[in-house]
């Protein structure tokens, strides 16, 4: 029993020393950012009731019809709008990791704008969520003036699933997957189905639905990813897995609706793409 209580009384004190560093943090933030981060609020449970679709740029989409996706409401991550039928189901919003603090040292701000520029182009009308350590960057070069910004903010997590949902302080990612499901259940989604979030490091490192040396403004290079072994993924997806369960913890409604049947994303509940809207005509009829 007193180790027990020797873990409880550990778990508090990483909870103390979360809430202490949020402070620090929030207290760092200027006004005009403070006033930003706390705009995000106007996105908790807008689209309760509803369903949406996760797409995420693995190779399994190859294999989907997505021209099922017109009409749906779709998050979209990252490269995703080099895909053919993007502009057939156009995504509401597109959700980007932090771009200077997590790749910064691999590349320069030049490839990060030129990428930017062209995803400006094409992402059309979606409601942009990015990093606000990128706001300068992104305004510098006059980037998503025509489209709806909401800036958001990644910060530590002691592990908790009794973390609160905050897009002002969401806990550090290893993918923008995390980001988008993040958002989804902020926005109160009842049905959320992930696409192409096939985490199949073990095929290669950059193994996508498109030509990454040709369809990628960032030429992302394997040379600049030898630190990325098996043992570090098998440690990033642990951390990527376990807040999964923790934002499937809140509803209970995150399925995985990617083609890969011989998929290991075990956390949420497996469901044909498909199926999910035959079932909608039958309903309907």
């Amino acid at each position: 029993m007193k180790s027990i209580f020797k873990l409880l009384h550990r778990s508090e004190r990483a909870a103390l020393r979360t809430r202490a560093r949020q402070r620090k943090d929030w207290l760092k933030k200027t006004d005009e950012e403070r006033g930003l981060l706390l705009a995000t609020q106007e996105l908790q449970d807008r689209h309760s009731g509803q369903r949406c679709f996760l797409l995420g740029a693995g190779s399994s989409i190859s294999h989907q019809d997505l021209s099922k996706l017109q009409g749906e409401t779709v998050i979209s991550v990252s490269n995703t709008f080099v895909h053919p039928l993007f502009r057939t189901f156009r995504p509401r919003y597109h959700v980007l990791p932090p771009l200077v603090s997590s790749h910064g040292k691999i590349y320069p701000t030049e490839k990060f704008v030129s990428w930017l520029k062209d995803m400006e182009q094409k992402t059309f009308d979606a409601e942009m969520v990015l990093h606000i350590g990128d706001r300068n960057m992104i305004e510098q070069n006059g980037l998503f003036r025509g489209q709806v910004v909401h800036w958001v903010e990644y910060g530590s997590w002691d592990g908790s699933f009794d973390f609160p949902i905050n897009l002002a302080h969401i806990p550090k990612i290893w993918s923008v997957s995390e980001a988008a499901v993040t958002l989804a259940v902020y926005m109160g989604f009842s049905e959320i189905y992930l696409i192409g979030f096939d985490h199949d490091w073990f095929n290669g490192k950059l193994v996508y639905f498109f030509d990454h040396t040709k369809q990628h403004a960032m030429r992302p290079d394997q040379a600049n990813l030898d630190f990325v072994d098996a043992e570090f993924q098998m440690r990033r997806h642990a951390e990527i897995f376990r807040k999964y369960k923790y934002l499937n913890s809140f509803r209970r409604n995150i399925y995985n609706a990617n083609a890969d049947e011989n998929h290991y994303l075990d956390v949420f509940p497996k469901v044909d793409f498909d199926h999910v809207f035959e079932s909608e005509r039958v309903e309907r009829s």
